[in-house]
């Protein structure tokens, strides 16, 4: 089975050569269904993966099973498996990291809900349910007023000060919004209507309520009532011209004083003449009355008490209770469409659907659970199901999710693994026919790092499996649980050069896998490979150091330390060093180089190895010259402009720091900026504990090795 890329796009971290991909495009799977991708830090694995994730705004378009698949399909052949990166988001919480991508989505989308419904509810609903409905707070008139006593509730709880909606559950809220229909509303007088809602939302005193509890009984006739009227006009006018002392109406002279006093006198004395009810209308809600009185109240009331006809009051009531049907509308209408133009809905569902994602216990899983996990990580966990047959993950008998990430009692390593075990199980039972892993042992220790190989390759062995990386260390272990059990690819993705998925030849994996197939490969038929004998030699100094060191080549250990220093200039043949090292004589032309020359070459479109049969081993090797390329001219430089005495200062480090000491702030930054520089590294250039000359010469991108020879050399030519 095979998989055909023909385009990837996620912004601009693909090439332009991915738009659209025909050469190096097909990625075969082996026998055992497995294909590795390796690419090095920043080469786009990730990226790759996120895209045939399909995440939002990227594109791809694939063949699989003689089918076309892109971005815009439905159909999903992939299930992803991020790196620990994306699997943990350490939060504090276990469920954040401790079953994997489904449950951070789970807990991304429970986020993002809360966050949109403590918008909707402070931003939006409290306010305008304060100024256009005129509820405040969690009690008062207007809740009997509302006919839908479900939305009563919830309004009752957003408008509690305390609560502000935590008390609403989500699901019966959009229940409710789903299930409101938008009403007609008739024309009405919106001054009645404004009136309505700032009367109404005054719980004490307003004018509305006291109405509504009058009864026929509440009415007693008294023609008094006049001449109260009467006199409090006539008390307003003389109070209100009380500069002048002529009648406004007749102009004739009048004691303003004195007729003011009588009328004051007269309204107390009728006043007093009403019964108890009535001078509680009258003070309460006739005298409560200002001038804005759209509904005619005051004249309304006047008039009943006048001729004691409560039909007047009836009338009123019936005209309160269409205006409170309008409230009701409005109110109904508004909350029908609170949810309109946004994601809620559609977010709500989806994180159900996860929710509901619960995985079925099988007797495989058990074991995998209970017998494998508990067996590497020396404690017992264990998933039970619970009453209400939800999956709870148990560590010692106590819940291991849902506990802050400081009360358990796993190491990092045992938490990154354990996130990783529960990711391999869901992709064992998903129904996607490929499972895409992306860099699945960072971080963690040999002893894991051999049981996460054993289990990708036993767990999934019924699965297409696309395993990215740019570990040569898990590329060993694959090989070593299951001899032969992938295809070997290497992701390039530079502008300018050959790009897509080169597969490596069967007979540079085992160069990969295997250092004494390498070391036969250096003594016998790399000669049929070479294109510069020069340049290939030079390329592998570094490493035939350190194979000397360990097969106790003193001599020729010291001959080839002389050609990785910069303030050495001892001419050396490296042919002659090359050819006893490895106990061959398959070089036969003679060269002869020093540091100083190698730190004059051209290290720009190096010529090496023949790059369509060994891509990988080419690379490797043009990036380690230049790496010592780099070396020597910082060495050769820094000795020579600051007068460095090589015989105490042999080292890089120690010349760097002797160099650029802490006398000043650019002697400081000059330092640091030689010291972060990873072609530096003495990683890159020391192989005697570690003699896997591909890692870490392949780990970063030829343009970033490209940008940092360039920022090296400009920082040389200006000190």
């Amino acid at each position: 089975m095979n998989i055909k890329i023909s385009r990837l796009k996620k912004e601009q971290i693909f090439t332009s050569d991915y738009e659209e991909l025909n050469d190096n495009n097909i990625i075969e799977f082996s026998d055992s269904k497995i294909a590795v991708i390796y690419a090095p830090n920043g080469g786009g694995k990730t990226s790759l993966s996120k895209i045939l994730g399909n995440e939002k705004h990227t594109e791809f378009s694939i063949e699989y099973n003689d089918k076309i698949i892109t971005n815009n399909d439905e159909d999903k052949i992939f299930h992803i498996i991020e790196d620990q990166n994306g699997r943990n988001v350490i939060k504090g919480k276990t469920e954040d990291f401790i079953m994997g991508h489904k449950i951070k989505q789970e807990y991304d989308l429970k986020g993002k809900l809360e966050k949109e419904f403590t918008e909707l509810f402070k931003v939006e609903l409290i306010p305008v349910l304060k100024n256009q409905f005129g509820i405040s707070k969690k009690s008062g008139l207007f809740y009997d007023k509302i006919i839908q006593k479900e939305l009563a509730s919830i309004i009752s709880d957003l408008s509690n000060r305390n609560s502000q909606g935590k008390g609403i559950e989500y699901s019966e809220f959009i229940d409710l919004i789903n299930s409101l229909s938008k009403n007609e509303i008739d024309k009405i007088d919106e001054n009645k209507y404004k009136f309505l809602i700032s009367d109404y939302s005054n719980d004490k005193s307003s004018i509305i309520s006291q109405i509504s509890k009058l009864v026929e009984s509440d009415i007693q006739a008294n023609q008094a009532i006049s001449k109260i009227e009467e006199n409090d006009d006539a008390i307003i006018i003389l109070e209100k011209y009380d500069y002048i002392n002529d009648c406004i109406v007749c102009d004739n002279e009048i004691k303003r004083q004195e007729l003011l006093d009588q009328k004051r006198v007269s309204k107390t004395e009728h006043i007093n003449s009403l019964d108890d009810k009535t001078k509680l209308i009258l003070e309460k809600i006739i005298g409560a009355i200002k001038s804005f009185d759209p509904f005619n109240i005051k004249r309304t009331m006047l008039n009943t008490i006048k001729d004691g006809d409560f039909l007047k009051i009836v009338e009123l009531k019936k005209e309160f209770d269409l205006y409170f049907v309008v409230y009701n509308r409005k109110l109904n209408n508004y909350f029908s469409e609170c949810l309109n133009d946004k994601e809620i809905i559609a977010n709500f569902k989806e994180y159900n659907a996860l929710l509901k994602e619960k995985p079925k216990l099988t007797e495989g899983d058990i074991i995998f659970i209970e017998k494998f996990l508990n067996d590497c990580i020396g404690k017992k966990i264990e998933l039970k199901r619970d009453d209400d047959n939800n999956l709870d993950l148990l560590l010692g008998n106590k819940k291991l999710l849902n506990e802050d990430r400081k009360d358990l009692s796993l190491s990092n390593g045992e938490q990154n693994f354990i996130s990783l075990a529960f990711e391999l199980l869901k992709a064992k039972n998903t129904e996607c026919p490929v499972i895409i892993l992306d860099d699945p042992i960072s971080s963690f220790d040999s002893i894991y790092k051999n049981k996460i190989a054993y289990s990708i390759i036993k767990f999934l062995e019924n699965k297409y499996q696309l395993i990215l990386t740019h570990s040569t260390e898990l590329i060993r272990l694959m090989e070593h649980q299951r001899l032969g059990c992938f295809n070997l690819y290497f992701l390039n993705n530079t502008e300018g050069e050959i790009n897509g998925f080169i597969r490596a030849s069967k007979d540079e994996q085992e160069l990969v896998l295997y250092l004494h197939k390498l070391i036969n490969f250096f003594r016998s038929s790399v000669s049929d490979e070479i294109i510069n004998e020069k340049n290939f030699i030079i390329s592998v100094i570094p490493f035939m150091r350190g194979y000397a060191q360990i097969t106790n080549k003193t001599e020729l250990k010291d001959r080839l330390t002389k050609l990785m220093h910069g303030y050495e200039s001892e001419d050396d043949n490296i042919t002659e060093i090359y050819n006893e090292l490895f106990e061959t004589e398959i070089i036969k032309q003679q060269n002869i180089t020093s540091a100083l020359e190698i730190s004059n070459m051209n290290v720009d479109d190096l010529e090496i190895l023949n790059k369509e049969k060994y891509p990988l081993l080419n690379k490797t090797l043009t990036h380690t010259f230049t790496y010592l390329f780099l070396r020597l001219n910082v060495e050769k430089k820094l000795v020579h402009k600051f007068q460095i005495n090589s015989q105490r200062n042999d080292m890089l480090n120690k010349i760097i720091n002797k160099s650029f000491d802490n006398s000043t702030q650019e002697n400081i930054e000059r330092r640091m900026f030689l010291l972060s520089r990873k072609t530096l590294l003495n990683e890159f250039n020391h192989f005697e504990v570690n003699m896997n000359i591909f890692q870490p010469a392949i780990d970063i991108t030829n343009s970033v090795l490209k940008k940092e020879k360039e920022d090296i050399m400009e920082f040389l030519n200006n000190i």
